[in-house]
């Protein structure tokens, strides 16, 4: 498989300039219960949990922006949060079972 540079992705492998939207994996270290349970319902409302600090997300750019806005208005102090963008995830596998599906578009399998 040949892999690009961002700037020279042809269209057809990214997922963002064809519909809009981009799937981001967000992920936490925080050692605060109440921290982490602010951080979890806010994730919550923008993706799904695929482990106990990792949300999976698909967002539109302004979906992400205020995501982002959320996140930094919870003044997170006890550890970090980093968000990363899952560039072409179409194609991606999971081994074993999963509790909830992951953002399906139809190219997603589960062995």
């Amino acid at each position: 498989m040949t892999l690009f540079p961002r700037k020279q992705a042809p269209d057809f492998l990214c997922v963002e300039r064809m519909s809009g939207v981009s799937d981001y994996a967000v992920v936490y270290d925080i050692t605060s219960d109440a921290e982490r349970a602010r951080v979890d319902k806010t994730l919550k409302s923008f993706g799904f949990r695929v482990q106990k600090s990792v949300f999976e997300c698909r967002l539109t750019k302004k979906g992400k922006e205020e995501l982002i806005q959320k996140l930094e208005n919870l003044n997170i102090e006890t550890g970090f949060i980093k968000i990363y963008r899952l560039e072409y995830s179409f194609r991606s596998p999971v081994i074993g079972e999963q509790e909830k599906p992951g953002i399906d578009d139809g190219n997603t399998f589960i062995i």
